[in-house]
This record gives structure tokens, C-alpha cells and sequence, in this order.
């Protein structure tokens, strides 16, 4: 298999994939709007739609921009407060988020580079453009390699502590389970994708260390075998990139939902907390027991 038509294949399987994936936001979002928005319970699915956007508007062209910014960071990315309840388990969600996101971005801006700055506008001479498409760019392989450090760490201190230490308040069902499957085959893919391709005649040896766990350590181990490592390569990145499609096509039926949903109830929380203490700290007194 060549490079172009693991391309095609990727996409013919991808954009359906990603159809399904919208729908399923689509399905979470008319849940979501059988609640109260702007304390109008009873208004209909097209007002609530139009207060949310009003607010979004509002937020966004408004002092409260960097009030969301720094409530995304503080709750939702470093999750304050369960790094005060449990650091391990923070750090566990951390680093797999973290991970997580910085490889969705780094996918994000080479497609963008590639299918748009480069394919439609012929912007391949400018240096902050084009390295987004070659991954042994020193930028693109650390931050590649980095992500793929964090998420993997991650991902082992999330299997020991639900499946291996068994805390008594976790509760493992089928869907924890997926949880586990989907980011397991994502990760081994990836790194299987990296040995394959350090080890073909695509990569670039004066700047490939800049990956600096699979160039140096894993990629040797295999160097050896008789295998046609272009070839594996391909299909690697294309078995890797649909493994990643059909795990985000299920987000929105899956436990990592919750995560998202969990993020944003923490950051609306800490902006009412912000905008209005008052309220907050006369709300939280009714919960005190006489």
C-alpha cells in the first residue's frame, strides 16, 4: 500500500465516521436542551438555542472571555479540585487529557497546513507552514513524541488504578472497559505507526531524534526483522487513524462524554462562584446541616 491510498481510504472511512460523530453531539445537545437555559424551562428547543448563542455572543465579545479562558485552564485542564481530592487520580486524568490534546491539535493544524494552506493556497515555501507536514521536523516530532509520553503514562496509571489497585469507590462496567480498549489500541497503534516508519526510507535520520523514545529506543529493537517497512507504515498510520476516528465517532454514547460534560458543569460553577460569591456562598449554606 502506498501513501495516497492509504489517504483515500482513511477518508472514504473517516468523514462517516465523523457524521456519526455529530449526530451523536447533536442527540446530547437536544438532551441538554430539555433543561432550563437562562431559567427558562419551558420555552422552546429554538429559544433556548438562540439564549444560548446570545450568552456565547456575550461571553465572548465581553470581559467575561478571559474569565472562561481561565476557568477552561484552572477547572477544566488542571482540574483544581481533584487535584485537591486525589493527586494521583489528577494526575492520571491529566496527563492522558493533556496528551490527548496536544496530539488532536497537532492532527488539527497538519490537516489544516496540508488540505488548505498548502494543497489550496501553494504555501509549502514558508517554514511555519510546511514543517506542520513533515514529522521529523524537530517542532512537530518533540511535540509529537511529547504527547504521546503523556497520554501513554497516563493511560498505564489509569488501567493500575481501576484494574490493578481496585479503589473501593470505582465502579468498572462495560464502558470503562471501552474506555480502556479504545485508548489502549490508540496508543499501541501510534507507537507501532513511529517504529514502522523510523525504521523505513520516509524518515529523515539527521532530525528523527527529536522523537526521542521511539528513534532511540524502540525503533532499534525491530530494526532487524525482514519486514517491508514502508509498506507497514502505511498501513500503520492508516490502521492507527481509523482506530482513532471510530473511538471519537463514540464519544457522545460513551463514558468519555462524561469527561467533556464534567469539564463544563466545573468551569459554569467557577464562573458563577467568580461573578457572584453571594449567591454562591448562600446557596451552598442551605446544604449545611441545622
Amino acid at each position: 500500500m502506498n501513501a495516497e491510498t492509504a489517504e483515500s481510504v482513511f477518508w472514504i472511512v473517516h468523514l462517516p465516521l465523523m457524521v456519526l460523530f455529530l449526530v451523536g453531539m447533536w442527540l446530547v445537545f437536544a438532551n441538554w436542551l430539555r433543561g432550563s437555559v437562562g431559567g427558562r424551562a419551558a420555552a422552546s428547543p429554538g429559544q433556548k438555542i438562540g439564549e444560548l448563542l446570545r450568552v456565547t455572543l456575550k461571553t465572548i465579545f465581553s470581559a467575561r472571555l478571559l474569565l472562561l479562558i481561565k476557568t477552561f485552564v484552572v477547572e477544566a485542564w488542571f482540574n483544581r479540585r481533584l487535584y485537591r481530592n486525589s493527586f494521583w487520580r489528577w494526575l492520571n486524568h491529566f496527563l492522558l487529557l493533556s496528551g490527548f490534546m496536544l496530539l488532536m491539535i497537532l492532527s488539527g493544524i497538519s490537516a489544516l497546513a496540508d488540505k488548505v494552506l498548502i494543497h489550496l493556497f501553494h504555501l509549502e515555501h514558508v517554514p511555519w507552514i510546511g514543517m506542520w507536514v513533515n514529522p521529523d521536523h524537530p517542532v512537530t516530532a518533540f511535540l509529537n513524541e511529547f504527547g504521546s509520553v503523556m497520554m501513554t503514562v497516563g493511560f498505564l496509571f489509569f488501567v493500575v488504578r481501576r484494574y490493578f489497585s481496585r479503589v473501593p469507590q470505582l465502579r468498572t462496567g462495560p464502558m470503562d472497559t471501552w474506555m480502556v480498549v479504545g485508548l489502549g489500541l490508540i496508543l499501541l497503534s501510534g507507537w507501532i505507526t513511529q517504529i514502522a516508519r523510523h525504521n523505513s526510507s520516509d524518515v529523515d535520520p539527521t532530525t528523527a531524534y527529536f522523537a526521542f523514545v521511539s528513534w532511540p529506543l524502540l525503533a532499534p529493537l525491530f530494526r532487524g526483522l525482514p519486514l517491508a517497512w514502508d509498506s507497514l507504515a502505511h498501513w500503520m498510520y492508516l490502521i492507527h487513524g481509523l482506530l482513532t476516528s471510530v473511538v471519537i465517532a463514540t464519544i457522545p454514547f460513551s463514558k468519555f462524554m462524561h469527561v467533556i460534560a464534567g469539564a463544563l458543569v466545573a468551569m459554569i460553577r467557577q464562573i458563577e462562584e467568580e461573578e457572584n460569591p453571594q449567591a454562591h456562598l448562600e446557596k451552598e449554606a442551605l446544604h449545611v446541616p441545622a
